[in-house]
């Protein structure tokens, strides 16, 4: 036992805590107990989103549907149209005891804290170093080099960003798959599967993952890994038929088509396991009124980035409200100091450089520059070209690729560039140097934007982790409230608005009896009790005569009712969408719950597949 942690200790990575404790500056706003900023764009979306999550978990939806204090208490579908894996990440931490708010700050630390590491360990694999420096081998600056690209990607602007600014809690969770996702499909065109298919079924749950934690993700990240695989094989294909290992051709060549149709294998198999979320939101999405987030304030067409803001230090708490850029209230930098080293880099491609970096480092510059050119006014054509780009809404989100790529890049022109210094000044860079240059370009990588985390923190009270959260939210942005294909006459209030602003209101974990969820609309009756828990609506009516009793819950595909345990059929109660059901005299007890579409079949199926699938992840985790 002993020996088997003294093995362990001696594999440690030194450098890997020496990431991690650098890393906690940009943590410090997310460590201020008891505070959030809820004024950030998204801050107060990233808690009440989860909750309603949470809620509908704790309800009995395994894959929640439901987001049960929308549109005033009437609900909405939101998690047809928003993936939920962040979400899940953030309800396990509330299993363990954590509150919403604190759920969702340690769903943001532990996904700020892997992305550094996911980038350190591409680095070093993509440095062709990982074989070379085993444990503690001797320096060679590629770990300096991989450190410092981590804490570049930790530390870059849009990342802090993303995270302190605009408080988009699914988005800046793509921060963390991206280094991963790409290794995982480096070392399975470079190795092709074993042991075990490991890499394969790694590569395909990273994908997976990827596209369940942010839809903007389907279109952005999948066309820029399409890419890499493109050119790696392009490159691998290359370099064989260029290494004069003509009797080895044949095989070779197979062996290459073999990994080839791995990746797309991955490709299909990530299709395959996000089907859950992609197939219901292809085939319901047009039951809902979307218009509203593509016009107005969403219009993509006021939110591209002048190629200035690029390399403008301009940081802001504000909007990007101008269409021309100059007065926006948000800064777009990519960061001065990755910027700096990947030119520098650029500049000494020629020189002396392994071939395999020299065509990553290629790859990664044309990336960087094509993402810029897709985000700035010149690509205007372009997206009135691809109606399904408006979707995106804001052409700058783009900056997530650009700040992967260029931090990547940063990293291997650092390798290069320590070559060199390294060639030219021989023995001189030994372990001491290497632990100087490390604690230079640490400093300045955390220097240099740790200012920027420096949100405005409010106390996290009661209400802002309960349906009182949403409903002050959408009487202050009437503007974003959307409805269903059923709603006939559009609406800002309902029967429910005025329970919220009681100040006996009273929720715990998504259940509660405060609201007016049920009403007579026709017969003798009064409402005895009223329930609301996620994805579960109702109560118990006494009818003098038969009569109906409305649910306030908008209808959508899914809902069954029942009355006293048997099923019941509902419909649509006009004009505003919601649903009705048939109750004879006596007292009865009416159930709607969120069930299951054709699209949606098989709930049992999935969760399994799920179950499965997170077995696999953690044998195949031994792979990277």
């Amino acid at each position: 036992m002993l020996h088997k942690l003294a093995a362990r200790l001696r594999a440690f990575d030194p450098y890997l805590l020496f990431l991690l404790l650098l890393s906690l500056p940009a943590l410090a706003p997310l460590l201020a107990p008891g505070l959030y900023f809820f004024d950030a764009h998204d801050g107060r979306h990233s808690v009440f989103y989860p909750m309603m999550f949470d809620a509908s978990l704790r309800s009995g939806a395994l894959w929640p549907r439901w987001a049960m204090h929308h549109l005033q208490g009437y609900g909405y579908p939101t998690f047809i149209i928003v993936p939920p894996l962040g979400f899940y990440t953030v309800s396990f931490f509330v299993l363990l005891g954590a509150g919403m708010t604190l759920a969702v700050k340690l769903t943001w630390m532990t996904g700020i804290l892997l992305s550094g590491i996911g980038m350190y360990r591409l680095v070093l694999h993509w440095s062709a170093a990982a074989a070379r420096l085993p444990g503690r081998g001797a320096p060679d600056g590629t770990r300096l080099a991989a450190v410092t690209a981590a804490l570049l990607y930790v530390y870059a602007p849009y990342h802090l960003l993303d995270v302190y600014v605009r408080g988009a809690l699914n988005e800046s969770l793509l921060f963390l798959w991206l280094p991963w996702l790409f290794l995982a499909f480096d070392k399975l065109l470079l190795h092709g599967s074993a042991p075990g298919w490991r890499r394969l079924a790694l590569a395909m749950l990273l994908l997976a993952a990827t596209w369940l934690t942010h839809s903007f993700a389907i279109l952005a990240v999948t066309p820029l890994v399409m890419l890499y695989v493109i050119f790696r094989v392009g490159w691998l294909w290359w370099v064989e038929r260029t290494s004069g290992a003509q009797a080895d051709g044949p095989q070779a060549g197979r062996a290459l088509l073999q990994r080839t149709l791995l990746a797309a294998a991955a490709g299909v198999g990530g299709l395959l396991l996000s089907a859950v979320f992609l197939a219901p939101l292809l085939a319901e999405q047009g039951y809902l009124n979307q218009q509203v987030y593509t016009t107005d304030t969403y219009n993509f067409r006021n939110h591209f980035v002048q190629w200035g803001q690029f390399f403008s230090p301009f940081w802001g708490y504000g909007y990007s409200d101008d269409p021309l850029g100059a007065n926006d209230g948000m800064g777009f930098q990519v960061g001065a100091l990755a910027l700096i080293l990947a030119c520098a880099g650029i500049f000494a491609l020629r020189r002396g450089m392994d071939r395999n970096r020299r065509a990553l480092m290629i790859f990664l510059t044309a990336a960087s520059i094509g993402v810029m050119a897709v985000m700035a006014p010149v690509s205007k054509p372009l997206w009135e070209a691809i109606p399904t780009l408006a979707v995106i809404q804001f052409p700058w989100r783009l900056l997530l690729l650009v700040t992967f790529t260029v931090c990547a890049l940063a990293g291997l022109a650092l390798v290069q560039l320590l070559a060199l210094y390294a060639a030219h000044v021989p023995g001189q860079f030994d372990a001491r140097a290497e632990g100087s240059g490390l604690l230079v370009f640490a400093l300045l990588a955390v220097v240099g934007t740790a200012a920027y985390a420096d949100p405005a923190l409010q106390a996290i009270e009661p209400w802002r982790e309960d349906g009182r959260a949403v409903y002050r939210f959408e009487v202050e942005h009437p503007d974003m409230i959307t409805w269903t294909q059923w709603t006939q006459s559009p609406f800002t209030t309902s029967p429910m608005s005025a329970d919220y602003a009681r100040p006996d209101y009273i929720e715990a974990h998504g259940r509660t009896q405060s609201l007016t969820r049920l009403m007579v609309q026709a017969g003798d009756g009064v409402v005895v009790r009223q329930d609301s828990a996620g994805s579960r609506f109702g109560g118990l009516v006494e009818m003098q005569t038969p009569g109906v009793v409305r649910v306030n819950i908008m209808y959508f595909p899914g809902w069954q009712a029942s009355v006293d345990g048997a099923r019941v059929p509902l419909r649509v109660s006009n004009p505003e969408g919601l649903v009705e059901v048939d109750v004879p005299a006596g007292q009865h007890t009416i159930e709607l719950r969120m069930g299951t579409t054709p699209p949606r079949t098989s709930e049992t199926h999935h969760a399994s597949s799920r179950y499965v699938s997170l077995r696999i992840l953690q044998d195949a985790a031994v792979s990277i």
